[in-house]
């Protein structure tokens, strides 16, 4: 994968920099960290520069925000009822969604950006939900400023050192692992609990 990335990078410039952000969306196994720590590493040796590798990251990550946003504010509740399953959502995911958007507003789309997997996902339930797309995009575009420049800048300052780049994303990932685990171990007992009655 990260020889798939190198080359598409350095064969396309910020295109393909560009490129891969969209395909990290679409494909949710492509880690936008490895995108940004190549950029950050091709900046470094000057082919590009800090800047245009912090811009590229950041257009790419709100382009392909704003088109999920989209894909949820005209596909609606029949999008999740047909499409629902292939991004980890169903229809009563919404419901919940839907309290949990009028408790925090847009605060959740901005703390959203910065936890893998969920970055990618959350701008879904923001356009079912039809909430104000400038505010989106206002909160998306600032809460994806601190995750483009903290791998743009670790690719930059680390070099080639690939091993100590994922060592060092690998870190970053631990205290989320976690708390997926959780949150994973904790919706499996709710369902358990509910379906067979099981008392406190």
């Amino acid at each position: 994968m990260s020889d798939f990335l190198f080359n598409l990078i350095t064969n396309y410039g910020y295109f393909g920099m560009f490129i891969g952000m969209i395909l990290e969306a679409v494909i949710i196994i492509i880690p936008s960290e490895a995108i940004l720590a190549t950029s950050g590493i091709l900046a470094s040796q000057g082919i590009f520069t800090v800047w245009g590798a912090f811009l590229t990251g950041l257009l790419g990550s709100v382009f392909c925000a704003v088109v999920i946003y989209f894909m949820g504010y005209f596909g609606g509740r029949p999008f999740i009822k047909k499409f629902g399953k292939y991004f980890f959502m169903k229809e009563s995911d919404l419901d919940k969604s839907d309290s949990w958007f009028n408790k925090y507003g847009m605060f959740g789309a901005l703390i959203g950006r910065n936890f893998p997997i969920i970055r990618t996902l959350i701008s879904l339930p923001i356009g079912i939900l039809r909430l104000p797309f400038l505010k989106f995009l206002i909160y998306t575009t600032i809460g994806s400023i601190p995750w483009t420049i903290l791998f743009v800048y670790l690719g930059y300052a680390l070099g080639n050192s690939w091993i100590l780049v994922n060592t060092k994303i690998s870190y970053l990932k631990i205290p989320i692992r976690i708390l997926l685990g959780l949150l994973i171990i904790t919706y499996f007992y709710r369902k358990i609990k509910s379906k067979y009655n099981l008392k406190k």
